[in-house]
């Protein structure tokens, strides 16, 4: 009886830590039926790459080397490479990444936080045309489990409604400290501004205003 060998699936790999670049690249090519044929550490490497490379799906990081957003590159790398598969993977609970990537055009997304035989079933399902993203309520996990308990407290505070200075002075810290958490909250968010977090979180139940 003939055997119909299955072809591997080609993966291009783009992520700037080399010790998780590495770590996911020998993971992956102990998976039969995948292949990584390229690693890069920049979003603006990837193109070029296609260009030399048959890749099928590409793996990348959101955020690379020289502060490069994948998502700036990705309705490019689809005009030129319609059927290449486009995943991302990222270690940040950025409320706002999962949107951005669908407008972009990312096929599929994915936290750094799951297995080899999580993200090897994502890549052959995304091979094969599904669109695989997480569910709404294991982002929000992952955001609130991302906050500090000080950051969750300052978080509180302004839902109930107390101003900025009195913050600072009910959490016993300077201005310029409750500052510095507050641009950590925004960064870990990927929201504007302090408001647009708590209406967030408000609407969908994280976190409770004080005496609540």
């Amino acid at each position: 009886m003939e055997t119909i060998m299955q072809e591997k699936i080609r993966i291009l790999l783009c992520e700037d830590q080399e010790i998780v670049s590495e770590g996911i690249a020998n993971a992956l090519n102990k998976v039969e039926n995948f292949e990584i044929v390229g690693t890069l550490a920049d979003a603006k490497d990837i193109l070029p790459a296609l260009k030399e490379t048959d890749v099928d799906i590409v793996l990348t990081d959101i955020i690379t080397k020289n502060k490069n957003n994948v998502l700036d590159f990705v309705p490019d790398i689809k005009r030129a490479y319609p059927n290449v598969k486009i995943i991302t993977i990222t270690g940040f609970p950025d409320i706002t990444f999962m949107d951005k990537a669908k407008k972009a055009g990312v096929n599929s997304f994915i936290y750094k936080n799951v297995g080899t035989k999580e993200l090897a079933s994502l890549i052959n399902n995304t091979f094969f045309g599904y669109y695989v993203y997480p569910s709404e309520s294991v982002t929000n996990d992952l955001i609130i489990s991302a906050l500090s308990e000080t950051e969750i407290k300052i978080l509180r505070l302004y839902i109930s409604g107390v101003e900025r200075e009195d913050i600072a002075g009910k959490m016993l810290m300077s201005g310029s400290t409750l500052k510095a958490h507050i641009s950590s909250i925004l960064q870990k968010t990927g929201f504007p501004s302090l408001a647009r977090v708590a209406i967030y979180a408000v609407s969908n139940s994280l976190i409770l205003p004080e005496g609540r």
